[in-house]
């Protein structure tokens, strides 16, 4: 599925260069097109790092200290019967 995407992208950029380069009664046309493209693709970044730090701040702020008492209280457990087993 991805290949057939990617081909039909790598297709539809050739033959819009292809259009370009024959000087087209429609150049204009399509120049303002390519221009709205890469204008969306530039927004779809930018929003897609905002999610990203977005979901970050929301992941670190969530985890707190009391979301790994258990975690730690089993490790220091673990630490414990290990100690006690190389000194018996």
């Amino acid at each position: 599925m991805i290949t057939i995407i990617f081909l039909l992208i790598l297709g539809l950029a050739g033959w819009t260069v292809s259009t370009l380069m024959s000087k087209s009664k429609h150049q204009g046309e399509i120049k303002q097109e390519v221009g709205n493209i890469l204008e969306s693709l530039k927004y779809l970044s930018s929003s897609m790092t905002s999610l990203v730090k977005l979901l970050m701040k929301d992941s670190i702020s969530s985890a707190k200290d009391d979301d790994f008492g258990s975690i730690k209280a089993d490790v220091i457990d673990l630490l414990k019967v290990e100690k006690e087993e190389k000194a018996a």
